[in-house]
Formats: C-alpha cells, structure tokens, sequence
C-alpha cells in the first residue's frame, strides 16, 4: 500500500510586515524539509511491505499452482486443471517419520500407473516405504536430482522434493482424496498406527541388508 500526502500550499505574506514575513518563511521552509522527510520514511516503509507482500505471493505461487491433494498413504498430489497434470510426492508428515533419506527408487518414466498402485520406494537410515500413485495416469518425468541427493525430500518435501510429474486421466479421482484439514486429521487420528507400520518397515529394512550380506 502507497501512502499520498498532499500539502497545502504556504499562505501568502502579502500585507505582512517584512520581519514577520521572514520569520514566517523560515517556519515554512523548517516545515516543508519535516513533511518531506516524514513523505520519504512512508514511501520507503510502504514499498518494502510492496516488495515483500510481492516476494510472498511469488513463493506461494511457485510452490503450489494447482490443487493440493493428500492420499491416506501419506503422497501429496498438486494437480494443474488447465494441463491435467500434477506433481507428486510424499508429506512432510511421511518424511518425518522415516528420518534421513539415502536413497529413492524413481518411478518409470513413461509407464502407465494406476490409483493406490506401487510406483516406487524409498529407504532412509531407520526404514523403508513404498511410493503409492495417488490417481491413474502416466509417468511423464521424474526429480533426477533426488537420484544423488535424495535427502531433499526430507529438506523440501511438498516442492524441491517433488518425486514426479504425471497425467490426470480420470479427474473425478482428485474428489476422492484429502484437503490437508482431512489430511491433518487423518495424520492425528491414526498416529499410533504410523508408528506401527515405521516398526514393521524396520523389521523388513533389516531383512533387506540380511539378505544384501549373503
């Protein structure tokens, strides 16, 4: 928001004796430096919260353009109406519980997955989890960055840490998932139940590097 000051213009000093017409001038001129200077500290206070209402904006925007879904497996889905496509990826609530992310199993490129179906895993230092499609469609790109780092998933899990690109083929799908209110609640109610299935995917990680050994 700009602030705009107007002044009224000095008075005239026609019919004022010449002492008191200078005297007059200097508090005028006293005056008139004060209100510019008070103009100036509005101006500068008014266009930074211009540029950082703007900066805001901007970051929302990048971080979500469309709509933002959630699956009850924990995988976020952030669907474009206008291209029919959506990014998707696991919630910082997923990511919570695995801890530190050392490596991820991309989904395919190209292939086509159906809703709820197996896509892709991940394993962190304390366990491993399955990457579920959240709708039908198909695998249009994937974050290769995650294939060296992919503990950005655990930095920025519902932006940088996107795991995949991919077509909405049946939209009605979207209505069948959860806004984050019902995701929050669901992630409250079920929390005990999270903590279960984090041990079981323990017990199977320890399977795993029991098998790698042999």
């Amino acid at each position: 928001v700009f602030f705009l000051m107007i002044r009224r213009p000095p008075r005239s000093t026609q019919g004022v004796s010449s002492a008191a017409s200078d005297v007059y001038k200097r508090q005028v001129s006293t005056q008139s430096t004060w209100d510019y200077q008070i103009e100036g500290k509005m101006l500068r206070v008014s266009y930074r919260l211009f540029a950082r209402t703007a900066s805001n904006l901007l970051c929302y925007t990048n971080a979500q353009f469309g709509t933002m879904k959630y699956t009850l497996t924990h995988e976020w889905i952030n669907f474009d109406e206008s291209s029919k496509k959506g990014m998707i990826g696991i919630t910082n609530f997923a990511q919570g519980h695995l801890g530190d992310i050392v490596h991820i199993e991309l989904p395919k490129v190209n292939n086509h997955a159906g809703k709820g179906k197996n896509i892709g895993g991940l394993e962190s230092v304390k366990a491993v989890s399955d990457i579920f499609s959240p709708v039908t469609g198909k695998i249009l790109k994937v974050n290769e960055g995650l294939k060296n780092d992919p503990s950005i998933i655990n930095k920025s899990p519902e932006k940088d840490g996107w795991i995949a690109e991919m077509t909405v083929e049946n939209e009605k799908e979207m209505g069948e998932l959860l806004n984050e209110e019902a995701y929050k609640k669901h992630c409250e109610e079920h929390k005990d139940d999270h903590q279960i299935q984090m041990t079981l995917n323990t017990t199977q990680l320890k399977k795993k590097k029991k098998k790698k050994k042999n």
